[in-house]
């Protein structure tokens, strides 16, 4: 079993993202894509010695949303899954590897969960 790089000492120290920070991944995300995404991480990376299920999204930290999404990597994106700090309220959110990369931590990465995570 390969070692995962374990992220906790690589989290980024700045305050958590106001509500109002869009939050950027470029789509269309379905269950599947979400729950492939989330494994991927997961054989990849940990967090406090555990396996990281995690998604990738980008923050409109100091630029506006069109802005980011005019950017790489989410320029190549035909749709683009914004939803705000706010509306994943419930979710991990951790500031991972560079600004403005973070990474929604999941618990299980079952369809409820991922379900919940689309609806917002």
């Amino acid at each position: 079993m390969p070692v995962l790089q374990e992220l906790r000492q690589l989290l980024r120290v700045e305050e958590h993202p106001a509500p109002t920070v869009f939050l950027a991944r470029g789509g269309p995300d379905s269950i599947e894509s979400l729950r492939s995404a989330a494994h991927r991480t997961a054989r990849r990376f940990s967090l406090d010695s555990e396996p990281l299920l995690g998604i990738s999204v980008a923050a409109a930290l100091d630029v506006s949303l069109d802005a980011l999404v005019s950017r790489a990597p989410l320029l190549r994106f035909e749709y683009v899954y914004a939803p705000t700090v706010a509306q994943l309220q419930g979710f991990q959110l951790l500031p991972t590897f560079g600004r403005p990369h973070f990474t929604v931590g999941l618990q299980r990465a079952d369809d409820p969960e991922l379900r919940e995570l689309l609806a917002r």
